[in-house]
């Protein structure tokens, strides 16, 4: 297929403008998001939305996220993150990335998020356990892949894809993760001084352990359900898409906003 012929979704906010006027002067169409064969997505809740959905087109994540590209560089490095993106070399293996002038393109998961009630939830960023009311402490419990559990008592538990991982999940303690390195789990504000995080494969469940205080469910910012005790809540990574970004978007400004 001639580069002329692929097509390339710009979506977001305000600063999508103008990488869709530089896209203007680049051999690629501009098309919506259901038939491009790449899509740029411009500041956090367009990329959560372009991540949830698991696409088979890869993804240029475009603000101040961790492993994002700042919309100045992106509009200058355009041509190049769209010419990897759209290589035809297919998806990258989670523990192998590509680099080419600058550009390298990752795996990043998808997690579904299931409580019990309804569906699976989608989540790019992070899911959390938080008791309703602030400051106010419960018990939780998390059963790792590898047969161990951990239980505390703290404010919350968060779990962490790469890509989320030091936003609110590093500034409750949790590690920063490289792609295909795992997820991040970290009790918020916990009652003890000195309390785990850690790093969990790819399939976790947490579960609150005490019924004195109410629970939300929160998944990539919103809070979308309570959490019954003694009711697990399993998270799984369940799919991958392709994120193209610059080698130096390691670390982007720290947002600690749940």
């Amino acid at each position: 297929m001639e580069p002329s012929e692929r097509g390339v979704a710009v979506v977001g906010d305000e600063r999508a403008a103008a990488l869709r006027d530089a896209l203007a002067g680049l051999p690629y169409r501009s098309v919506e998001r259901a038939a491009a064969d790449a899509v740029v997505a411009v500041g956090d809740d367009a990329l959560r939305d372009a991540l949830a959905g698991a696409p088979d087109a890869p993804v240029v994540p475009v603000g101040s996220r961790r492993l994002a590209v700042d919309a100045d560089d992106a509009e200058r490095r355009l041509r190049a993150l769209l010419d990897a993106a759209l290589s035809g070399e297919g998806d990258p293996l989670p523990d192998r990335r590509e680099r080419r002038g600058g550009v390298r393109r990752v795996a990043h998961p998808i997690l579904a998020v299931d409580s019990g009630d309804g569906a699976p939830l989608r989540a790019a960023f992070d899911a959390a356990l938080v008791t309703v009311e602030p400051a106010r402490i419960s018990e939780f419990a998390v059963d790792l892949a590898g047969g161990a559990d951990e239980a505390f008592r703290a404010d919350g538990v968060v779990v962490a894809t790469p890509l989320g991982s030091d936003g609110y999940a590093n500034a409750a303690g949790g590690p920063v993760v490289e792609p295909g390195g795992g997820l991040s789990v970290a009790p918020i504000a916990p009652f003890r001084t000195r309390t785990d995080a850690w790093v969990a494969a790819e399939r976790l469940s947490v579960s609150v352990e005490r019924e004195t205080e109410s629970v939300a469910l929160v998944v990539d910012g919103e809070e979308r359900a309570v959490v019954a005790p003694h009711r697990s809540v399993a998270i799984e990574a369940v799919d991958s898409v392709a994120l193209v970004t610059l080698a130096g978007a390691s670390r982007a400004r720290r947002s600690e906003r749940l």
